[in-house]
């Protein structure tokens, strides 16, 4: 938190020049009804590439195109790697790999800036400031704010008061891409998605990393978008495993990749939270009045940094919901990651 007063991001100032060139492209893939955010896109729809896979039913490449037709749209049909067991790996990343191979020998200049967005997150700003700010900045890629849309049940509140303190984060650790959004120029895109897993578990920070271990600048520009997030537990909960996943393929089975050029992450992200998971058992089991204390000390930290976002009363559930994600996900989250890599 310190750091953060001190490391500012870059700002998204509103200017009145010429409206740069620039693609929004968002992904859907196996039903169109996933693509939720048209009423954001007609805003810019001389600028929208919707980017789908190569294995999608007729139906689903009919509405498709009705839908182009209709706002203006262009699209691009992009080619997936088939995984061992036959089946298309259909997600966000394989998707944009094919999409940016495409462009690399197609229409596209290299230098123009790409707004990745998911199918269901918009912004209420100006995205023509951001791609200014972003030309005007050094960065090859930058990081951007992703806020939850609307939180209304309480387990979206929750993740709302986490995705606001994770933005704040993005400050210090720019290279943690948002899968919900990310801005850089087709030519950096093309080169990190060629070096890409493909994975959908932790692909989005994969961007990232990957930029900075190529030495790319990898920057944060303060310009927010909003997104769905789950709004039952059930829902939130199996998102969270491949949230997890991801994690545990990052800072454990791949510690060793990028780990080292991160103090604060090899020793959180590796050590606390993923290789000391057993000794919290043992503790909870043996002592398990050392979990109430660190409750009290949990809303002591949570109104520090709650007090000038007014405190909800689905607060007093945030040691809750960190302790479901850090005590009960994470081997399940682990077991999942294997599957996953023996499937694809």
């Amino acid at each position: 938190r310190l750091f953060m007063k001190i490391k500012r991001p870059t700002p998204v100032v509103p200017l009145s020049t010429r409206v740069p060139d620039y693609l929004i492209i968002p992904t859907v893939y196996g039903d169109i009804s996933y693509l939720q955010n048209l009423q954001f896109l007609r805003k810019y729809a001389s600028k929208v590439v919707i980017a789908t896979s190569n294995h999608e039913s007729e139906k689903f490449y009919r509405e498709l195109k009705s839908i182009c037709r209709a706002e203006g749209f262009r699209y691009i049909v992009a080619e997936v790697p088939i995984a061992k067991n036959g089946i298309p790996v259909k997600n966000a990343y394989s998707i944009y790999a094919g999409v940016f191979k495409h462009l690399q020998s197609s229409y596209i200049l290299n230098g123009t800036p790409c707004v990745l967005i998911d199918a269901d997150t918009y912004a209420t700003s100006n995205v023509n400031n951001l791609v200014r700010a972003f030309l005007k900045s050094p960065h090859h890629i930058a990081s951007l704010r992703c806020e939850v849309s609307k939180p209304k049940t309480t387990i979206e509140k929750l993740q709302a008061f986490e995705y606001t303190l994770a933005m704040d984060n993005r400050r210090v650790d720019t290279w943690l891409t948002s899968g919900a959004c990310n801005i850089a120029t087709a030519r950096t895109y093309h080169r990190v998605f060629a070096s890409h897993s493909g994975h959908f578990a932790g692909g989005d920070i994969e961007i990232g990393k990957i930029a900075t271990v190529m030495g790319l600048n990898v920057g944060h520009i303060d310009f927010t978008f909003y997104t769905a997030a789950p709004d039952k537990f059930k829902d939130w909960f199996k998102q969270r495993i491949i949230w997890s996943a991801g994690g545990f393929r990052h800072h454990v089975t791949n510690i060793g990749s990028f780990g080292w050029y991160h103090f604060f992450l090899l020793m959180y992200n590796s050590l606390i939270i993923y290789l000391l998971f057993p000794l919290r058992w043992v503790e909870l089991v043996n002592y398990p009045q050392t979990m109430v204390a660190l409750i009290v000390i949990s809303y002591i930290y949570l109104y520090f940094f709650a007090t000038k976002r007014k405190w909800k009363k689905e607060y007093f559930l945030l040691p809750v919901y960190s302790g479901i994600q850090s005590m009960i996900i994470l081997p399940i989250a682990a077991y999942r990651y294997f599957t996953c890599v023996y499937n694809q």
